[in-house]
């Protein structure tokens, strides 16, 4: 029974890459060097977003996260929040912690504007941004 679940969580784990719009690579915020896909969540409105990434400028820190980004109507600009979790420090400027929320503004050009978030366990907050590219529409 255990193995059901297994191959049933591996399969849907292999499906993410097919139903997404989107694959991005990109370096800063959240951990590093972080790759994911975005998959649309209401068609042309809202966008999902999954990554994992590494953190090889010192930590060693492995992460990853799930955001939810609205586009914003006429721009190349989405907005949105999130949650990561990783197993040391994300990278931030003001302040550090392995797991947080945070809001997201970004833009299709690959910029990545800031990250805000709330780290924790020590309550606080942290600015980053990232810059990658995106191969799909």
């Amino acid at each position: 029974m255990g193995m059901k679940r297994y191959l049933m969580a591996l399969a849907l784990i292999l499906s993410i890459p097919a139903m997404a719009q989107s694959l991005q690579v990109t370096l800063g915020s959240s951990f590093g060097i972080n790759a994911g896909v975005r998959f649309p969540l209401v068609p042309l409105l809202v966008d999902g977003r999954a990554y994992a990434g590494y953190n090889p400028f010192g930590s060693g820190a492995l992460g990853g996260g799930v955001d939810v980004l609205a586009k914003i109507p006429l721009t190349d600009l989405y907005a949105g929040g999130g949650a990561f979790f990783g197993t040391g420090p994300a990278i931030s400027l003001l302040n550090q912690g392995n797991y947080g929320v945070r809001g997201v503004v970004g833009t299709y050009l690959n910029l990545g504007l800031p990250l805000l978030g709330f780290f924790s366990p020590r309550f606080g907050f942290g600015l980053g941004g990232a810059f990658g590219v995106n191969i799909g529409l």
